[in-house]
């Protein structure tokens, strides 16, 4: 199993408290449409107790969805390796360093609050909210350019490879050898010897 190089959580805080404003204007237009409702359409008015327990009840809504953010983004992780950042969160999602081409900074209003900031890689991946943004950024094109040096690298060993078993599967062959020339058979005395003997018996 492949270990990371490194590990990264973002930072929770930053990503708990735009929640948390979320939660507090939908507090504030649920208390203002009971007390429009109560006013204008019931023609009365909110008892004081009604007012405290949509108060508390708000406060204690607010309170539990700030541990239960903390809880679930407690758990997102960065998974730096040597060719690839892996997210763990609410959905699994991979970047290779094969498609990086640049690491875009982004800091919004809250991350200026929190010293926080994001790592854009491409449209659908990007790192963050993390803190020491600018340190990670570098880190990480780090690891880019060492991933290309090193698949270059690769790639040049496993040519030389190439050429070298090219060049031990030619020698392997057997040699061709050329077969000498048949000699041509000699000519026969006897057809000069049989036009001697009836030379001699013409005598």
């Amino acid at each position: 199993m492949e270990l990371p190089q490194y590990t990264l959580r973002p930072n929770t805080n930053r990503m708990v408290v735009p929640w948390i404003f979320k939660l507090l204007g939908l507090s504030a237009l649920f208390y203002f449409g009971v007390f429009f409702n109560a006013k204008y359409a019931l023609r009365t008015s909110v008892p004081s107790y009604i007012n405290l327990l949509i108060f508390l009840f708000l406060i204690i809504l607010i309170a539990t969805q700030t541990v239960l953010y903390h809880v679930k983004f407690g758990k997102y992780q960065y998974l730096f390796y040597t060719n690839r950042v892996d997210f763990e969160g609410k959905k699994t999602k991979t970047f290779m360093f094969n498609d990086f081409t640049e690491a875009k900074l982004k800091q919004g209003i809250f991350d200026k609050m929190f010293g926080t900031g994001s790592i854009t890689l491409s449209k659908d991946f990007s790192i963050g909210p993390i803190s020491n943004v600018a340190q990670m950024k570098s880190y990480l094109e780090q690891l880019v350019q060492y991933h290309r040096v090193s698949d270059e690298r690769y790639r040049m060993q496993q040519q030389q490879i190439q050429m070298q078993r090219e060049m031990a599967q030619r020698q392997a062959q057997p040699q061709q050898f050329q077969q000498p020339a048949q000699q041509q058979p000699q000519p026969s005395q006897q057809p000069q010897q049989f036009s001697q003997q009836q030379g001699s018996g013409v005598q």
